[in-house]
């Protein structure tokens, strides 16, 4: 799976951008030429031509680069000075102010709700100011058509407010199937992925623990899976708990991946070995039945070398070594390739 379509959120918002940069660093040179030459409104027309620069600008540089939100706020910030500058310079009989009804609907769509409501509510304030203080207030001498253009600019503006609201929601929903274990709520594979390729960007004092529970199988066996998909489930809950400053992951069956950065080796050690003693000494109550677990752990460092896949299996063969010599304890390998440091129970 790609993934940057998880994040569709902001390919949406680049896309649009892109959009609104062509489509308006277009027509501004029209309007541009025609408030130069017919409206003899000089202002508005050179403020129209620097801002048809700045959108072809911008779309180039999209083209190139990822969308940093400052620049969808300056485009909205723009456009809405360059409308509300048109109004308060021409007669509201030429209709400058009808822009105004496709401004929340970009509001929405590239700055998202909080800020859609912040422009779109300021938007209507000053636009109001403005059309009531002109010396003549045609066409809204009458009641009637006033009180339509104020609700239909209402009903676009709640129409946006509601339908990003829905989209953001099931856009984080979509994500969390995607990136979620739907048993413990950890994240699976391709958030662990996700995480190490795009967020974390300080690798530096980055350690993984491979955590596995020693003979699970016993546990299904003799209980049953699903008492075993609830130790599973108080598992996840107890290494969040435990690793409050990291990253918990399910990579297998019984199987986790923690990352965290620590100062240094020996405290990266002793945080796994409180994780390996916590598990010994707790007793999950499911059902009514005491069930103990003991876990495996396998410690690895990062290294400015190191694949997620190559940092992974240097992890896998320290929880092998931990497997292999009785299990319940603790092995890692950070110096040389045959010194191995072992915190044993």
């Amino acid at each position: 799976m790609d993934i940057a379509a998880l994040n569709s959120t902001k390919s949406l918002r680049k896309d649009v951008l892109r959009g609104m940069c062509l489509c308006f660093g277009v027509l501004s040179v029209g309007f541009a030429g025609f408030n130069l030459t017919v409206n003899n409104f000089p202002l508005l027309g050179y403020i129209e031509i620097c801002f048809s620069i700045y959108c072809i600008f911008t779309y180039i540089t999209l083209i190139r680069r990822p969308l940093q939100f400052w620049q969808s706020v300056v485009m909205c910030a723009l456009i809405t000075f360059i409308v509300i500058l048109g109004t308060s310079l021409a007669s509201p009989r030429n209709g400058v102010y009808v822009w105004s009804f496709a401004l929340p609907i970009l509001y929405y769509l590239l700055l998202g709700k909080q800020y859609g409501v912040i422009f779109s509510a300021n938007l209507l304030v000053i636009q109001v100011f403005i059309l009531g203080s002109q010396s003549t207030l045609a066409p809204f001498e009458t009641f009637n058509l006033s009180l339509n253009l104020l609700c239909a600019y209402l009903s676009i503006w709640a129409i946006s407010h509601v339908f990003e609201g829905s989209r953001s929601h099931f856009s984080r929903r979509l994500k969390n199937l995607a990136l979620l274990d739907p048993l413990t709520g950890a994240g699976n594979r391709l958030s662990m992925n996700h995480y190490f390729e795009v967020e974390l960007q300080d690798k530096s004092q980055l350690y993984l623990f491979l955590l596995d529970l020693d003979f699970f199988k016993q546990v299904n066996d003799e209980y049953g899976h699903g008492v075993g998909d609830q130790v599973l489930i108080e598992v996840a809950t107890l290494l969040r708990v435990i690793l409050a400053r990291g990253y918990v992951f399910r990579v297998g069956g019984e199987e986790f991946a923690l990352f965290s950065s620590f100062e240094n080796e020996e405290a990266a050690l002793n945080t796994a070995e409180q994780i390996r003693a916590r598990f010994e000494s707790t007793t999950f109550d499911i059902d009514g039945l005491a069930i103990n677990v003991t876990t495996s752990i396998g410690v690895a460092k990062f290294k400015s070398t190191n694949s997620l896949e190559s940092f992974v299996n240097q992890a896998d063969k320290q929880l092998y070594k931990a497997k292999q010599f009785g299990r319940n304890k603790v092995y890692c390998k950070f110096k040389k390739e045959n010194d191995y440091q072992a915190v044993v129970a």
